[in-house]
């Protein structure tokens, strides 16, 4: 898959000189380092520079599988300037992570470099937003882990009345995520900032949508919904017209079983009419309607299909009685989407365990073959006098068997599914300030 030219600065900043010390900014960095370069299929993604400003020593690059990186241990001012010019100097999609310290100044909030000083307190952000706005870039993503980060983009103070400066405001095609409101400190624990947690469970799949694309609201939305009211609340500006995904991970299901959404179903709400035989243990099954069947279920998985009758109701039972399914509002969204020919641009994911949906009856053949092979090492000796093939077993039991293995897999998917969304519970430790 053709991409658009990419490049993501990533800064962490632990040891500053005159200012307190963090714990967790350089594993921020090396995770973010990590999911940014690549996608989860392992296609490149971002070009990185890493600005680490640490001793090399508190950076194994090496042994955290980062051989090779390009990375630098200066993040005194004019080094980090330097690298934020580089970074805007360009005409692709940019991105910015940084993970530290954000002080205030009579001028406004700042980031921190590892040689600020009271008097010199470090990039202003309305600083760091201009050379964005005056960038050729045709996206921007600012990610900033710091306190008070909140306060790029805002005014600046005492001239909220007059703020008819360009520069100011985000231009077309810039983002900004940021960890805390303007006058709020943003924490860390345990491993990671909260904020730089989230944001990392997020690009790992916990944001993504049905077909695997994770973009900068989707970002924030699952950032917003894991901190509560009393925790520090993450910030979301933007002026993009357009949302390109940052991060391709593992879809629920292919672009190529959503094209055939209109094909199986004429209308967004069309119900198809389901009987015995779509089911493969069925006497009359039908083949052709057997494969109807598997995608069905695929999209049942995915959210995009219920039951008409019961929305619980298993697939099996809808055809043994002759019922009918019907699109969830989340399938005939992307109905439209293939109705109107705008699905492309996934890469592929030939390993995707949720693409290669395992077939029931085979599951349940399996664990039936299984089955009767150790029973006899389980002390189930009379089982070797009556074991049978699946083709002898009677078809009462394989539908049990298969209606079994339907809800296990189901079950499988929607587990992994809310295993990438588990990164909400960190915010119980005691904190540090950034």
């Amino acid at each position: 898959m053709s991409q658009p030219a990419q490049r993501a600065l990533i800064v962490g900043i632990k040891n500053y000189r005159n200012l307190r010390q963090l714990d967790w900014t350089i594993n921020d960095a090396l995770a973010m380092y990590e999911v940014l370069r690549c996608h989860e299929n392992g296609e490149p993604n971002f070009a990185c520079h890493l600005v680490l400003g640490c001793a090399p020593v508190d950076a194994p690059v090496g042994a955290a599988g980062l051989a090779g990186a390009d990375v630098s241990f200066d993040a005194t001012y004019n080094s980090l300037f330097n690298a934020f010019e580089q970074l805007f100097a360009f005409d692709g999609t940019v991105l910015l992570y940084f993970s530290g310290h954000g002080v205030t100044s009579p001028q406004g909030r700042c980031l921190a470099a590892q040689d600020s000083t009271k008097a010199a307190r470090g990039i202003q952000m309305n600083e760091l937003l201009k050379m964005a706005n005056h960038s050729n870039a045709r996206n921007v993503l600012m990610i900033i882990d710091s306190c008070y980060s909140g306060w790029i983009g805002d005014p600046p103070e005492g001239s909220e009345q007059n703020w008819n400066i360009p520069e100011d405001r985000l231009k077309e095609g810039v983002t900004i995520l940021a960890a805390a409101r303007p006058d709020e400190k943003a924490i860390e624990i345990e491993g990671h900032g909260v904020f730089t947690r989230l944001v990392l469970g997020a690009l790992k799949g916990g944001a993504a949508d049905v077909r695997g694309r994770v973009s900068a609201a989707s970002i924030y939305a699952y950032v917003e919904q894991a901190l509560g009211p009393w925790q520090q609340r993450p910030v979301h500006k933007s002026n993009a017209s357009s949302m390109p995904p940052i991060r391709f991970c593992r879809p629920l299901i292919s672009d190529d079983l959503l094209r055939l959404l209109p094909t199986l179903f004429p209308t967004p709400e069309f119900q198809v009419a389901m009987d015995p035989s779509f089911e493969v243990t069925s006497p009359n099954a039908d083949p052709e309607k057997v494969k109807i069947f598997k995608t069905f279920k695929r999209y049942q998985i995915a959210g995009l299909l219920r039951p008409a009758y019961a929305f619980d109701e298993d697939l099996y039972f809808v055809a043994i009685n002759r019922r009918k399914v019907e699109l969830t509002p989340l399938g005939q969204f992307y109905w439209q989407l293939a109705k109107d020919g705008r699905l492309s641009g996934s890469p592929a994911f030939e390993s995707a365990r949720s693409n290669a949906v395992i077939d029931p009856e085979s599951l349940a053949k399996l664990f039936h073959e299984t089955y009767e092979r150790l029973a006899p090492f389980y002390q189930y000796e009379t089982r070797e006098a009556t074991r049978t093939t699946w083709d002898k077993v009677p078809d009462q039991n394989k539908r049990l068997m298969i209606a079994v293995a339907t809800e296990v897999l189901a079950t499988l998917a929607n587990l992994e599914k809310d295993a990438a969304t588990q990164a909400t519970s960190e915010a119980q430790l005691p904190p540090s300030e950034r």
